[in-house]
């Protein structure tokens, strides 16, 4: 059954003690225990009477970069508790940070993807915005620091860094050819005589 999954806002708190999950202002907020967080919404529409989605996350310890980095690794949508997709995602962070993106989704052009991993995915079109995740290190019921999935040279910052160096290159150049200006040798001085260039056809 093909379907459409668009949430405005999810904010999403993975903690290792267990508590009772909280929504504040239609935000859904999960703070849990496992490594697989759960979402379950009852008639989201119609023709759909339960829908569970899955995140699936791991920790881990990585010799590179010497510390811990936490992986969303993938997505389970259980639509009815019969169909099951899958979707692939890349989306990781420092442990001690959490993840946010703008725009998160099936959609080629978002910054984070998720991947159909099976054939009941491909029926599917998931689109969230505002998306946070953090799946381990929680302190006080709060994300910590955001690690983005924008990168830090965006277009706008690109432009303005080619703009830049092409009109400094411009000025540099232009300060070169002054310096390398030279005088005359020899003046025309009215008392004496006068220059003399000869001219022939």
């Amino acid at each position: 059954m093909a379907g459409v999954l668009g949430v405005i806002f999810t904010c999403i708190l993975v903690k290792s003690i267990l508590q009772a999950s909280t929504a504040v202002d239609h935000v859904p907020v999960l703070i849990w225990s496992s490594q697989r967080v759960s979402l379950k919404y009852s008639n989201p529409a119609e023709g759909i009477n339960t829908l569970e989605l899955r995140f699936l996350m791991t920790n881990k310890f990585y010799k590179g970069s010497a510390r811990k980095w936490f992986t969303f690794d993938s997505l389970e949508i259980i639509q009815d508790h019969l169909h099951t997709a899958r979707f692939n995602a890349s989306i990781s962070a420092p442990a001690e940070y959490s993840y946010h993106c703008q725009l998160v989704g099936t959609n080629m052009n978002y910054a984070s993807r998720f991947i159909p991993a099976n054939k009941e995915a491909q029926a599917w079109e998931i689109h969230i915005s505002d998306f946070q995740i953090q799946g381990f290190n929680i302190k006080n019921n709060m994300f910590s620091y955001a690690s983005d999935c924008a990168s830090f040279f965006t277009p706008g910052i690109w432009m303005g860094l080619i703009s830049t160096f092409l009109m400094l290159s411009i000025l540099y150049y232009g300060l070169l050819m002054i310096m390398q200006l030279t005088t005359n040798d020899r003046f025309d001085d009215p008392k004496g005589a006068a220059i003399f260039v000869p001219q022939t056809n």
